[in-house]
């Protein structure tokens, strides 16, 4: 069975997580698993007044069930609700393991932290399944008519493009935006057959287009996906070096602290 993880920060119907989780979950009949972190700082664990703080925050979020059991039932899908107390990111990172997609907000810019710093950033850098990140005034709806695919012959590109193919096979319209290169011929290795693996999974792209060549390739992403008024953006996260993106930006980082669409991505 198709299973989903959304990551429930806030416990509210109109959470375009929620709503973007069970939009997915209803239109491809998956299994929607909600998960609320508890989150642990482990400098303050030897403080009796934080272990209680904790220990009803967790009792409170447990009795949220029969909210995720409603919505479940409202949506016409299977699910469960989680809490698990721990440290954000690497209790994320873990249970997404057993996720085919975890759902997910994009980096809140408003939260002071470094680039690369956030939470989100530093999931997706260990997270196991690939991420599903809507941005914060999404209207919950999963729409995946029209689907733009960066692509550039990495493994993170084609884990993206593996875990998008249900939905690019009901899209109406794909645009590929290819940035693969045969720089080396003969000495790195030739740039992945991506269009014979299309062809047999029955997806066909509409449109190929070539990798904008400029520094600002995540802004001329955008761009493209606001002219061709895709719903989905699917790319694969650190596409360069992992140090270079958290120092430097680049096209993930852009993407990421601007996307004004929900983007599928994979490390």
């Amino acid at each position: 069975m198709f299973e989903i993880l959304v990551n429930v920060e806030e416990m509210r119907d109109d959470n375009p997580v929620v709503q973007t989780g069970f939009s997915l979950a209803s239109r491809h009949h998956a299994y929607a698993t909600g998960l609320n972190i508890v989150e642990v700082f482990p400098s303050t664990m030897a403080m009796p007044d934080v272990m209680a703080a904790l220990a009803t925050q967790e009792h409170e979020a447990r009795r949220r069930d029969a909210w995720w059991a409603k919505q479940c039932s409202e949506h016409g899908v299977n699910g469960t609700w989680e809490v698990i107390r721990g440290v954000y990111v690497p209790v994320l990172a873990r249970r997404s393991c057993m996720a085919d997609i975890t759902v997910s907000r994009l980096p809140n810019r408003e939260a002071g932290f470094p680039a690369g710093m956030d939470y989100v950033t530093r999931v997706l850098l260990t997270a196991a399944s690939a991420m599903l990140l809507v941005p914060p005034d999404w209207d919950g709806s999963f729409r995946h008519e029209r689907v733009l695919v960066a692509w550039n012959s990495t493994k993170e590109s084609m884990h993206a493009l593996r875990a998008a193919v249900p939905f690019l096979r009901e899209a109406k319209q794909v645009c590929l935006v290819d940035g693969a290169n045969d720089e080396s011929p003969g000495v790195a290795p030739p740039p992945l057959p991506v269009h014979d693996w299309l062809a047999r999974q029955g997806i066909t792209p509409h449109s190929v287009q070539q990798f904008p060549a400029t520094a600002k390739a995540g802004e001329a992403l955008l761009v493209q996906a606001f002219a061709m008024h895709a719903d989905l953006l699917v790319m694969g996260a650190w596409g360069h070096s992992r140090m270079s993106e958290l120092i430097l930006g680049g096209t993930t980082r852009y993407v990421l602290n601007h996307a004004p669409l929900p983007v599928l991505l994979s490390h």
